[in-house]
């Protein structure tokens, strides 16, 4: 099993140091990182804000949740330098994963605490009224297992990843 994963960390290596290659492909990397990181830095926060999302999150992010924007940035400008990289050479990309776990990600901070869920079941309450009774467990469900959801959300982000390298060296022939 060790060996198994050690084989696929290598693969991953491999993968990323022929999509990154050239100077371009670590800038362009680079930038998506950043701006990835400076969205879930200002989003991570939202429960903490009450909804509010931009600068005035940064006051409220947690070092746990600086760790997470972290992990989910990387993962996704990885998964996007993969992508570019297996398009260049004529693959199919399929990044199904990764941009499933990006939008779960999203979720936790967007719907616990801010209007939207309470917005988009007002809208379903008035074509059906017994929707709206809906909302508020919704939310409580979101914040109290809003870890899980990021847990899940950077396991698919991960299989992404991961689907995005074996796609990429199936390119590189």
């Amino acid at each position: 099993m060790i060996c198994s994963l050690y084989q696929r960390a290598e693969m991953v290596t491999h993968a990323l140091q022929m999509a990154l290659d050239s100077r371009r492909a670590v800038l362009g990397t680079t930038a998506l990182f950043l701006v990835a990181l400076a969205f879930y830095a200002m989003l991570l926060p939202a429960t903490s804000t009450g909804g509010a999302l931009g600068l005035v999150s940064l006051r409220f992010l947690t070092l746990a949740e600086f760790l997470l924007a972290v992990i989910m940035a990387a993962l996704l400008a990885l998964t996007v330098a993969l992508g570019v990289y297996g398009l260049r050479h004529g693959g199919r990309v399929r990044p199904a994963g990764s941009v499933l776990g990006a939008i779960l990600a999203t979720l936790p901070a967007l719907l616990c605490c801010t209007p939207i869920l309470p917005l988009g079941i007002a809208a379903i309450a008035s074509v059906l009224p017994a929707a709206g009774q809906f909302g508020l467990p919704i939310q409580g469900f979101i914040a109290t297992h809003e870890g899980a959801i990021y847990g899940i959300a950077i396991a698919l982000m991960v299989w992404g990843l991961y689907g995005s390298v074996k796609r990429a060296l199936s390119c590189a022939c």
